[in-house]
């Protein structure tokens, strides 16, 4: 039975002290985890035709595949078991185009969906990479030394986000061709024919 809490407990409490919702309600960690499965098992396509072994293999790898993107927390959690269905979805879209004996169209139709899903798996590994930390980063150069015939970027170097696509921005280039003239080879000179 779950517990009601009065209006007086919430009011007493500051916001970064109020319980989880956990607290409040009569569940227990078998009961989440046996909820987790189904919803990811309600991602996987397990056919009648499968025997009942089959099927909890396919299962238990989706399970896996879940375990492993490691979700720290809710949002990480609805992104990997989206990334599981996806991926799943995915792998029946090239599996229905790799059946003999359909139409062009029928085949060309499944091959362009698991393209757009892995796409879409692509973008998904990028937000839990992103919410992870892993998706950006910025390095500061203080001292830089160019030596003879080297090259060097002058000026600020960004990365800027456009569309979700990430983008190079350069405020200048300068090639440094040599440190000093006196190091310098002079440039090669070449003769070019004319034709009259």
């Amino acid at each position: 039975m779950a517990k009601t809490p009065s209006k007086t407990d919430s009011a007493a409490l500051p916001s970064h002290e109020v319980l989880p919702v956990r607290a409040y309600l009569d569940i227990n960690e078998v009961d989440l985890e046996t909820q987790k499965m189904n919803e990811i098992a309600q991602l996987v396509r397990l056919p009648d035709s499968l025997s009942k072994a089959e099927q909890n293999t396919r299962l238990a790898r989706a399970l896996d595949l879940y375990e492993s993107l490691a979700p720290t927390d809710g949002l990480e959690g609805m992104l990997a078991a989206q990334m599981v269905g996806t991926h799943h979805a995915a792998l029946d879209c090239l599996r229905m185009a790799a059946v003999p004996g359909q139409t062009f169209a029928s085949r060309d139709m499944n091959l362009k969906h698991a393209q757009k899903l892995m796409a879409l798996y692509t973008q998904q590994m990028a937000a839990l990479n992103k919410h992870h930390g892993k998706g950006q980063q910025k390095v500061t150069v203080e001292h830089v030394n160019v030596h003879a015939g080297g090259q060097a970027v002058v000026g600020n170097v960004e990365m800027e986000k456009h569309n979700g696509q990430a983008l190079h921005k350069t405020d200048a280039i300068e090639n440094v061709q040599s440190v000093s003239s006196s190091t310098a080879e002079p440039p090669k000179q070449t003769k070019s024919k004319r034709r009259d």
